[in-house]
This record gives C-alpha cells, structure tokens and sequence, in this order.
C-alpha cells in the first residue's frame, strides 16, 4: 500500500481565537478576541514535537489570557487592554511556539465581549466618558476664550491707560508751556512798567530840575532889580501859622540892597 504525503505550509500565516469566559480577578466573565501570526522555522521540530501546532498556540495563548485577566480587576483590564498586543504578555505562547519549530511573530488583540448586563453597562460607561470628556472639553474651550477674552480686555485697559496717561502728561506740559509764557509775558510788562515809571520819574525830575533853574534864574533877575524876594515868596502863599526869621547878625547892606539871606523866612 502507498504512501500518502499532504502539503505542508511553510510560509507565514496567522490564525483567529477567542478566548471564552475568561473570569477576572472580581469575578467578571469576560471573552478576548485575539489573532496570531506565526511562521514555521523547523519542520523536522515541528513533526517531533506535536501533531496539531494550531491546537498548542490556541492552548497557551488561553493560558496567557487566563493568567493575564487573573491578576487584574475588570476596570484595570479595561486601562491595560494595550497590554495584549505585546509578546511579553505571551510567554507560555512564545515558549510553546519555540519548542515545536515556529516562532510567534505578533498576536492582535481584537477587543473583547462581556455579558449583556455588563456589556450595557460598560457602553453606558462608555457614553457617560464621552459625554464628560466632551463636556469638559466644552468648558475648557469656554474657559480659554473667556481668559482670551479678559487677556484682550486687559490689554486694552493698559492701552486705555497708557494713553490717558500720554494725553495727561501732554496737557500737564502744555499747561506748564502757557504758564510760562504768561510769566514771560507779565515779567516783560512788569519790565515794561518799571521802566515807564522809571522814565516817567526821570521826566518828572527833569521837568522839576528845568521848572527851578528857571525859578531861580527869575530870582536872580528880580533880585538884580532889587526886588524884595522875601516879600514875593510869601505873597505867593496864604498867610503861614508860624514865621521864623533868621538873623545873621551882619552888618546891614547899602540902601536898597539887602541882603537875600537876612530876608529869608520860613512859613509853616
């Protein structure tokens, strides 16, 4: 009788398992969805070492789950799911893979399925998540607009600031332009003034200085003529309160011409 030979696959294929009722460590009951990659190295291994590699890599990578969601609650489960698409997480599947002739290239977590109760509740969690983070997210984007919005607003009130500033500090120095020009004007008329007066007083001193030169050259001419000047001056004033005559003592003149200073008299 013949043999029978069937064709054996040495390239690269991939094959998927799900994990069913893999309990959690609080007794969650959970099925993990996973797909793997392999790729036979050694044939002659491979025929020594097993008769159905398929069933081992579905063993021990059910071993790995098992052993995974053993140790963790399921809403860490839900936080570490990333876990199960790394090798590390594999190592039973790995080893067993090695020992009969291949080699576990990846493995793809492909999500996972809990009871209906839980499943409901988990996609409630899931919406209520969503909604919060929306939320959230909605509040921080007000929040950023309403600083935006007070960033302007204090940016305008230093511009406001600022300006009112600038136009104070303007008016302060126009201010102080025109009250120094009005000091420099008044001192000019006070200088002005001073020096009216003062040519005002020099005018009167020489309208006074000519009025007596000319006085006294009357006097003179009146005195040449033999006037009694005495006797003009008080006729030129009313009757005075008190009369005070000087006497020299001097000899008495010539007839006719007396002496000025033995006539003059004070009126008071």
């Amino acid at each position: 009788e013949g043999a029978s030979f069937t064709k054996l696959r040495v390239i690269p294929a991939s094959a998927y398992h799900n994990v069913s009722e893999v309990r959690t460590n609080d007794d969650t009951l959970i099925t993990v969805k996973l797909m793997l990659f392999f790729e036979l190295r050694d044939v002659e291994k491979m025929l020594d070492a097993t008769n159905d590699p398929i069933g081992d890599f579905i063993n021990a990578a059910s071993a790995d789950v098992i052993a995974f969601c053993a140790g963790v609650s399921y809403e860490t489960f839900l936080n570490e799911t990333h876990r199960l698409n790394e090798l590390d997480t594999f190592a039973q599947l790995c080893v067993r893979a090695q020992h009969i002739g291949y080699d576990i290239t990846k493995v793809v977590f492909r999500g996972f399925q809990a009871g209906a109760k839980l499943q409901a509740m988990h996609d409630n969690a899931i919406q209520e998540r969503t909604r919060l983070r929306l939320l959230e997210e909605t509040q921080a984007q007000e929040q950023r607009q309403a600083d935006a919005a007070l960033a302007a607003e204090t940016r305008r009130a230093a511009q406001q600031a600022e300006l009112e500033t600038g136009q104070a500090q303007q008016r302060a120095q126009l201010s102080m332009v025109s009250v120094k020009a009005q000091l420099a004007e008044r001192r000019l008329q006070d200088e002005a003034e001073i020096e009216r007066q003062a040519r005002a007083a020099e005018q009167r001193l020489a309208e006074q200085q000519a009025h007596s030169a000319e006085l006294l050259a009357t006097m003179r001419e009146m005195k040449a003529m033999g006037v009694d000047l005495t006797k003009v001056l008080v006729s030129q004033h009313e009757a005075p309160d008190k009369v005070i005559k000087l006497d020299t003592g001097a000899a008495p003149a010539a007839e006719g011409k007396k002496s000025l200073l033995s006539a003059i008299q004070l009126n008071l």
